[in-house]
């Protein structure tokens, strides 16, 4: 029994900062870092951060994909592996909400979900997040992906440049790559494999911000060129985007895109 003088949201408060404090022990214990503390304390972010093994991110990416698809697999591989390690309150993170951005949000085919699962758990996980961000799209956009394939892979590993980090650019390319079709089970492993690749790739990112090393981010001469015109300070100044601009706008043999 309680006063009911204190009234509900009262006896929540007192729970809630009781539960709270305790969590904030076991972590602060475990990381040897001050934890979020309970109620607007968690909204602040970076949390503490945990070095993680890149291969062992792989696999429960693409573990994480055959349950959640893309977004979900790459931030449960991320955010998931931290909690493992640290516990309370990162055991309490919703990673389910992020089963939202599957085909690029719902199937719209928009920003790939391995890349959005991963730049949240940037977001959760750095003091400096947009560096990383960089540094993975860029590498999406350029490199030959799967460039990482788990054992337990049916199908043969096909590569292909994205040239793009949307997920209808990226499965395009894939497609035209490896003569599947789009909703072949081929591709839907492809973009398991896929997944693994990019929590990989963030995994080593990660690691190397935390531990002060530097990180690669890859130039796109050609794009850093049409943003001296379409971007803030250009002639036309009519946009604005880091994201490369031959996957959408350069018509075949052009030299300028058509808009």
């Amino acid at each position: 029994m309680h006063d009911d003088s204190i009234g509900r949201r009262g006896w929540i408060k007192l729970v809630g900062g009781a539960a709270g404090a305790g969590a904030a022990l076991v972590v602060a214990r475990q990381a040897g870092a001050a934890p979020p503390a309970a109620g607007k304390g968690m909204q602040a972010v970076p949390w503490p951060y945990a070095p993680l093994d890149p291969d062992a991110t792989a696999e429960r990416a693409f573990k994480g994909y055959l349950e959640g698809h893309c977004m979900y697999g790459a931030f449960d591989a991320l955010a998931g592996q931290v909690a493992d390690k640290l516990g309370a309150p990162y055991t309490s993170f919703p990673t389910r909400m992020f089963t939202y951005g599957a085909g690029g949000v719902a199937g719209w085919a928009t920003l790939c979900g391995a890349l959005n699962g991963a730049a949240a758990a940037f977001q959760l996980l750095s003091a400096k997040p947009e560096p990383l961000v960089d540094a993975l799209f860029r590498q999406y956009e350029q490199a030959a992906l799967p460039d990482w394939v788990p054992a337990s892979a049916k199908f043969p590993n096909v590569k292909s440049v994205a040239g793009s980090p949307l997920c209808h650019a990226s499965i395009s390319a894939w497609c035209k790559a490896s003569g599947k079709k789009a909703y072949s089970p081929e591709r839907k492993e492809r973009c398991g494999v896929l997944t693994a690749s990019v929590a990989r790739h963030a995994a080593i990112i990660l690691n190397a911000q935390h531990a002060g090393k530097a990180f690669p981010v890859l130039e796109d001469k050609a794009t850093a060129e049409c943003a001296s015109c379409h971007e803030k300070g250009g002639t036309l100044e009519n946009t604005r985007a880091k994201m490369a601009c031959g996957g959408c706008h350069f018509n075949l043999g052009t030299k300028h895109p058509a808009i």
